[in-house]
């Protein structure tokens, strides 16, 4: 199937299961019910930031390539946070609205805004299952690697395996106040970066057949202040013979999207 008959159903399914989305256009504020929940701007990753070493098995077992992969979990993901967001706020998606309005806007934030590593503990969530219920982990906290020195007239530095995020840096300080005129949004949520891969955790190395695989969110929301509100990195593992996108889609991105939707929920409970 060719990739552009894949974006139009993914956006399809999307727009079914968002009866009550708004469109805009850009410039004119969005037209809501003074009733309605505060509105939440989901902002898709970037196209450049999506990180995989598992597009071969999925684009075999899947029949699509890379770039239908890609665009697929793109839009997925957004879905999901929609569904999640939905119960608390009035999300808004950009894959709701007029594709030459959404080309426009998303130029404008991506070239608003920059990335920067950063130490985290990272989240992991698991499927509820009948005797485990759903948990969050956080992984132990890795040990700073030291200094370096010099020995023997050479550098010597230890190497860093410290979990990093990639976070969101507004560079242009117009975004916010631009888009709270367009959009009326309370918050902002920017999905900075999705990874799939073989999981670094050691537990999965001791049998190269048994190793799991990962999905990781980067992530970053932001108040219309332009004040951060929570920002990280969410992780769900699967096995490394599971490469059926649909599946995988459907068991992990609503874990992470409900995680992300806490992240938000929580300090908005703690401001009433």
């Amino acid at each position: 199937m060719k990739l552009i008959s894949k974006i139009l159903l993914v956006i399809a399914i999307i727009n079914t299961s968002i009866l009550s989305a708004q469109e805009t256009t850009t410039g004119d504020a969005i037209i809501h019910d003074p009733a309605a929940k505060n509105n939440v701007l989901i902002i898709p990753f970037e196209t450049k930031m999506y990180f995989s070493d598992i597009d071969g098995d999925l684009s075999q077992k899947n029949e699509m390539d890379f770039h239908e992969i890609k665009a697929m979990f793109r839009a997925e993901l957004d879905k999901n946070l929609f569904i999640s967001l939905k119960e608390y706020f009035n999300p808004l998606s950009f894959y709701t609205m007029e594709q030459d309005v959404v080309q426009k806007e998303l130029t404008y934030i991506y070239s608003s805004i920059g990335y920067k590593y950063q130490i985290i503990e990272p989240e992991v969530v698991e499927k509820e299952t009948p005797t485990k219920k759903l948990f969050n982990k956080i992984k132990p906290k890795e040990k700073e690697p030291q200094e370096a020195t010099i020995q023997n007239g050479e550098i010597v530095a230890e190497i860093d395996n410290r979990e990093k995020f990639m976070n969101t840096v507004i560079t242009n300080d117009n975004l916010i106040p631009n888009l709270n005129k367009t959009y009326e949004s309370t918050y902002y949520v920017f999905i900075n970066q999705l990874d799939i891969k073989k999981s670094a955790d050691d537990a999965y190395k001791a049998a190269e057949n048994q190793y799991k695989r990962e999905i990781k969110v980067h992530y970053t929301i932001i108040n219309s202040n332009t004040k951060e509100v929570s920002s990280g990195a969410i992780i769900s593992r699967f096995n490394s013979s599971e490469s059926d996108i649909n599946k995988i889609i459907k068991i992990h991105f609503p874990l992470i999207a409900e995680k992300i939707t806490q992240k938000l929920v929580a300090p908005t409970l703690q401001a009433e």
